[in-house]
């Protein structure tokens, strides 16, 4: 058997051997990235994902400590992080801090001073106002149990899916080690373009 064939052999063999170690890899780097490209137009930043795994991979938790407003029978208004929670629908955004909220027979209503938010007693928005033209009451200390609550479903809300697939794609989703995984996954597909192209070229030339 000549050289090149003893070379030859091995060669095919490391290259079947690294094609199958990186596959896993490699549907995870084309999967993230042909949905990133379409992030824009599927609503992938608008979306969020969330619940207890992405709060505990991320440590989800508020920078600032919630601010409340009682609006009596064990009602609040909550702002975690901008975020103001009202009932049981989706947070409303508002730069901090919460100053007044309060409720009358239809609405409720809550400010930063520069801006009103008028919400459903359920949370739903209904309308936007510059400036605060009411006087309602002020934050107070907030229950514990209601006070976890608030940052329970801060937590769960998670992040936008973009940036999670962004953090698969690159590796940061799988902790301290992901990102030299894919850098290790993206060196074995430039050994196996290499490799490939060198038993093409040995082929073709047979």
């Amino acid at each position: 058997m000549s050289r090149k064939r003893r070379l030859a052999s091995p060669l095919r063999r490391w290259h079947r051997r690294l094609g199958l170690v990186s596959a896993l890899f490699v549907l995870i780097l084309a999967s993230t990235g042909f949905l990133l490209l379409f992030a824009d137009k599927l609503g992938l930043d608008q979306h969020h994902w969330g619940g207890p795994a992405i709060a505990g991979i991320y440590q989800l938790s508020p920078e600032a400590e919630p601010i409340g407003v009682p609006l009596g029978n064990d009602n609040w208004v909550i702002m975690v992080d901008g975020l103001v929670y009202v009932g049981a629908s989706d947070p409303t955004v508002l730069s901090p801090p919460l100053l007044a909220a309060m409720r009358d027979d239809e609405f409720i209503y809550f400010s930063n001073g520069e801006e009103t938010v008028l919400s459903l007693p359920d949370g739903t928005l209904i309308e936007r106002r510059d400036g605060m033209t009411f006087s309602g009451s002020s934050p107070a200390p907030i229950p514990a149990a209601i006070r976890k609550l608030a940052i329970q479903r801060f937590s769960g809300r998670g992040l936008p899916i973009s940036r999670v697939l962004l953090d698969i794609h690159t590796g940061r989703f799988f902790g301290p080690l992901g990102s030299w995984l894919m850098a290790l996954a993206s060196l074995l597909l430039i050994l196996l373009s290499l490799s490939g192209v060198y038993m093409w070229g040995k082929n073709a030339r047979r």
